[in-house]
């Protein structure tokens, strides 16, 4: 035992204080790669296999994609949905003064999304009933955004709202 120390001693000595501090860095690196890279690649690797035994529960999502597609309206019906929209602001007595009317094909699912901004006229009552009835009678309706502004002078309320019509495509 004696012998081997003072061996590896000398072979120290041959590699002076870089070769001893590369070592140690070596030995730093060996330890850290097995306490701290080496779970995670096994975590990674675990993760990997449940996400691979989770892909043939995506064919089932396409299954559900057909489903809401066929429950939505044909891109002819889109016209009678924008009229239904214009028929409940007039119901509920407020203006839709421009409207700027954007399609956007939603590659893979088939489906179209016609984009539809309108600056509305009217009380924040009224505006707040029209949204609820459309969003109540229009079900392929969303609502993207509503931005509510007062000019200084007490005036009119100015409303702009996004909607988004999905329609099958």
């Amino acid at each position: 035992m004696k012998r081997l120390i003072q061996q590896i001693n000398r072979q120290l000595a041959l590699l002076g204080m870089p070769g001893v501090a590369g070592i140690g860095l070596l030995l730093f690196c060996l330890a850290f790669y097995f306490s701290g890279i080496r779970p995670l690649e096994i975590n990674i690797a675990q993760h990997q296999q449940l996400l691979a035994e989770q892909l043939p529960a995506r064919s089932e999502s396409k299954a559900d994609w057909r489903k809401l597609r066929a429950t939505l309206p044909d891109m002819s019906e889109a016209d009678r949905q924008i009229e239904k929209i214009h028929t409940l602001a007039a119901r509920h007595q407020v203006k839709l003064k421009e409207g700027e009317y954007r399609d956007e094909t939603l590659k893979g699912a088939q489906l179209v999304a016609r984009h539809l901004n309108f600056s509305v006229k009217g009380d924040y009552f009224q505006v707040r009933q029209f949204l609820s009835a459309m969003l109540t009678q229009i079900p392929t309706l969303s609502l993207d955004a509503v931005q509510f502004q007062r000019s200084a002078s007490g005036g009119a309320l100015e409303t702009r709202i996004s909607l988004s019509l999905y329609v099958a495509g």
